[in-house]
Order: C-alpha cells, then sequence, then structure tokens
C-alpha cells in the first residue's frame, strides 16, 4: 500500500525511521534546500554511483537511517527516458540496502512523483501478485500535490491487475460483472448485449470472433455517466480479446501467445480510464463500449475465407482470423456511433503485433488525433514519463483495406514491395471506416506489456503505459 502525504519543506525526521530508505529527487541546476545540502555534505563519496547522467549520492542520518539522494545532471531529457535510467538503481535497491520501508520527498513535478511510484512497482512480484515492501510513503511538498493522485494510482493500478490476470477468470462474463457493479454503485447507466440482441443489431463481427467460446462468449456492455446532462458525449471505446489463440489461423509461439491474455488491453484501458474520470468528478457525458470475447481455435471458430456483414453494411473478407479486434471494434463502435452520436471517440487495443517492430515497447500508436491533442499528449507524456508516436490520416493506409473479395479485407496491407512495418496504420484506418465521427485510435500492443524486460515501473507483465497520460488529456483537455 502506498501512503502520500502534503508535507513542508524540511528534513521528514518522523517518517525517516531506523531500516527506512529515505529518496530525495533534486535538479542539479537548481538550488537546494538547506536540509537537502547538508544530507549532500554528509554523503560517503565512496558510496556515490552515476548512472548515466544521473548522480546517486548515498549516506546515513544518524547510524542507521539511509538515505539517496538523486540529481540529474542533464536538463531536457523526456521522463521516460529519465525512469529507465533510474529504473536500474530500484532494481537493485532492495539487494542493496536490505530496508523493508522506503520514504520519497518529492518537490514539484510529475515526473518525480512517477520516479517515486516507479519504486514500488519495480518491486512488484511477477504479474502483480502482490509487493513485500513493510511501508512506502511518498510525501509531496504542498505547493505540487496532486488532487487525483490516489484515484490515477488506484485506476492504473487495476489497468495492470486486469490485463496480468489469468484469462480463464477475466472473462467476457467477468468483465461485464465488474463494469456492472461499478456502475451501481456510482449511479452510471449500464447495459449488457448479449448474444440474442447482437443478432438482433446485426453486430455479425463480433459474433463471429467469439462464436467457439462458451466461457468467454461474445458480449457488448455499454456504460454512461451524465448522459442525460445533453451534448454529445465523448465515447471511450476498448478492445477485449480475453485470450487470443489466433483462431483458426493458429498463432506460432513466435507471435507471444503465452502472453495473449493480455489480448483485453484496449477494454482494461478504457473501463479503468472510465471508472477514474467518474471517481474524480468527471462532470461531462462520457460513454464506455467494451466489446469482448475470446478468439479460440476450436471446430466452431470462425473461418478464414468467409465473408461477414458488418453492423455497419459493409461486407468484410476474413482473410486471417488473426486480425480479430478490429472486427469486433468496428461492430461496437458502428452500433454506438449511430446510437450515441458520440462528439469524439477514443478507441484503444492491442491490436497489431506490427506495432511493436514499428515503435519498440516505448512508443504508444495514435492515430488522427488533431494537431491540438497531439501537442497535449505529448505533454501529458512529458508530464508522466510515457512516450507517443502520431500518425494523421493516410490515403494508402486505407486503400491496403481494400479487396475485390467484399468491401474491405481484416488482412490489410501494402503491396508487396512496400514496407511491412505498417501494419498499425492499415488496422487503424479499418476502423475508421466505421466510426461517423472523430476517431482517435490508440495502438497500446508495444506499450502496455514489458516485452523488452526493461520497461520502467514494471517486472513481468503489464507496464500500466499509457493511463497515467491519457488520464491526464481526459481531465484537462477538449478534444473536439
Amino acid at each position: 500500500m502506498v501512503r502520500r502525504r502534503q508535507v513542508a519543506d524540511e528534513y521528514p525526521s518522523t517518517e525517516h525511521a531506523e531500516d527506512c530508505l529515505l529518496l530525495v529527487c533534486q535538479e542539479a541546476q537548481s538550488k537546494a534546500s538547506p536540509w537537502v545540502e547538508q544530507l549532500r555534505r554528509d554523503s560517503i563519496p565512496t558510496l556515490g554511483r552515476d548512472i548515466h547522467y544521473a548522480r546517486l549520492s548515498f549516506g546515513f542520518k544518524d547510524p542507521r537511517r539511509p538515505y539517496a539522494l538523486l540529481e540529474w545532471q542533464s536538463s531536457g531529457r523526456h521522463s521516460l527516458e529519465r525512469r529507465w535510467v533510474i529504473s536500474h538503481f530500484f532494481r537493485s535497491l532492495r539487494q542493496q540496502f536490505r530496508v523493508k520501508r522506503f520514504c520519497a520527498f518529492v518537490y514539484g513535478t510529475a515526473a518525480d512523483l512517477v520516479l517515486a511510484e516507479d519504486a514500488y512497482l519495480s518491486q512488484m512480484k511477477p504479474n502483480d501478485d502482490g509487493n513485500d515492501w513493510d511501508s512506502f510513503e511518498i510525501l509531496q511538498v504542498a505547493a505540487a500535490y496532486d488532487p487525483y493522485a490516489a484515484i490515477r494510482w488506484e485506476g492504473m493500478l487495476g489497468y495492470r491487475r486486469w490485463i496480468n490476470e489469468n484469462p480463464d477468470e477475466l472473462t467476457s462474463l467477468e468483465i461485464g460483472r465488474r463494469l456492472k457493479e461499478f456502475a451501481e454503485q456510482h449511479q452510471c447507466s449500464f447495459e449488457e448485449m448479449g448474444i440474442d440482441a447482437l443478432k438482433k443489431e446485426g453486430m455479425n463481427l463480433l459474433l463471429a470472433v467469439g462464436q467457439a467460446s462458451e466461457r468467454s462468449p461474445s458480449r457488448c456492455y455499454i456504460l454512461g455517466s451524465h448522459l442525460d446532462r445533453g451534448g454529445a458525449p465523448l465515447m471511450l471505446l476498448g478492445k477485449g480479446i480475453t485470450f487470443d489463440t489466433g483462431g483458426i489461423n493458429l498463432k506460432a509461439f513466435e507471435s507471444f501467445v503465452n502472453a495473449m491474455k493480455n489480448d483485453m488491453g484496449g477494454a482494461a484501458l478504457m473501463s479503468q480510464l472510465f471508472m477514474a474520470l467518474v471517481k474524480s468528478g468527471f462532470d461531462k457525458p462520457l460513454l464506455l463500449v467494451i466489446p469482448c470475447c475470446e478468439n479460440l481455435i476450436d471446430a466452431k471458430a470462425m473461418k478464414p475465407g468467409t465473408v461477414v456483414q458488418s453492423h455497419k453494411g459493409l461486407k468484410v473478407f476474413i482473410e486471417h482470423t488473426d486480425a480479430e479486434g478490429r472486427l469486433i471494434l468496428a461492430d461496437a463502435l458502428s452500433y454506438a456511433s449511430k446510437r450515441f452520436k458520440p462528439a469524439a471517440t477514443l478507441s484503444a487495443a492491442t491490436l497489431t503485433t506490427a506495432s511493436l517492430r514499428q515503435f519498440s515497447g516505448y512508443f504508444t500508436a495514435v492515430h488522427f488525433a488533431s494537431p491540438a491533442v497531439q501537442t497535449a499528449l505529448h505533454e501529458a507524456g512529458m508530464k508522466w514519463g510515457e512516450r507517443f508516436s502520431c500518425w494523421e490520416d493516410f490515403l494508402p493506409f486505407k486503400a491496403a483495406n481494400s479487396t475485390k473479395a467484399a468491401d474491405l479485407t481484416n488482412m490489410g496491407r501494402l503491396p508487396s514491395h512496400a514496407s511491412i512495418g505498417t501494419g498499425s496504420n492499415v488496422a487503424a484506418h479499418f476502423l475508421k471506416e466505421f466510426s461517423t465521427g472523430p476517431l482517435i485510435h490508440f495502438d497500446i500492443f508495444a506499450t502496455c506489456w514489458n516485452w523488452s524486460g526493461d520497461y520502467p515501473g514494471s517486472a513481468f507483465g503489464a507496464t500500466g503505459a499509457p493511463f497515467n497520460s491519457l488520464f491526464e488529456l481526459l481531465r484537462n483537455t477538449q478534444i473536439t
């Protein structure tokens, strides 16, 4: 458990007890407070270490109260890079100091706050299965205190936990149960679309993907907050494939099938964002739409070569059954856009493995954001230590989804002589065909999971990216 308190700019003598490591972050170029200067003077030179452009000084306040002073020797670096630099220290922190308690003193910026939170997250067991700190406290000077810190933190942890859960436990039905429970507790509307309702509305793509599963069947959940206030809502749409075998086009091991419980990452992200926004008092009309099921290999599984008519009426050639996420999103996007006429839609999905090749494990792909939203998103990313790669509407990517077999193919690609590294862009343009208003799509496959093994604040499994930046964006930016 992380405890947070506003404090004065003075040495935290009460909190910095024996067997507790105190971490203080300080810009090398800024003037330090007298008590921080004293810590620097009292540090033990032989214990100091440099990690790239981070300088760590260590010492002991009295005989048994260890402390670390972090100073950045280079300004202007992105905060995600800083998180990565200091993560090398956090991974060895417990072994180096043999401490059971941790106290971080944060002066101002959210970037420093994230560093303190990374110290906690880096000590999580794999799949976020607990943390061994006896006590963990973040002290923040009052002038920079974040009033939504606890809500943001709870939402980000919830996002990570959902991704890390076993897929036989977090099924489409369990997602619905949790969303319904939240809606009842927070006066939100809730609607469950089962098999019959999906058939009635012609949501055949969502039905086709989930038709092989009894444990995690096709569902679409719709939650609303303040919809009765009038005005077009902001819609959050998330892909909820609770496990993805690839279907009949079965994934090879090299296609990360052992991590495909994370294929509901978009549903986890948007659900937890919706919950956090509601808890924070977000007072504008807000809509959450979660299509979900699992994509199994079975006698009843969706077959490649099939042509399926979507909710919008467009016929889709199922060229490859492992391109299923765009199918369930397309039906949900079309249905909700027609019914609710949202002012704008933000969709999130672990949509393409190609995004990992295109953008590495550090950049979230963003498609169709306006210049103003891109600017706000990059500012939020700098604040919270997350990075984005933004792409506009581009006709060759739209054309790549065409086929002679139907109106669209779910396996869009550029000509064979072109680069193979455009899968995220082409898939995003497939979704755009089903939206009637502004759409911003986040392909989170690359960043929601710790593929590289060195993503800051992550041991194994979910990273929490890009929750913090999106919460900041939606709290403070007019999307339309």
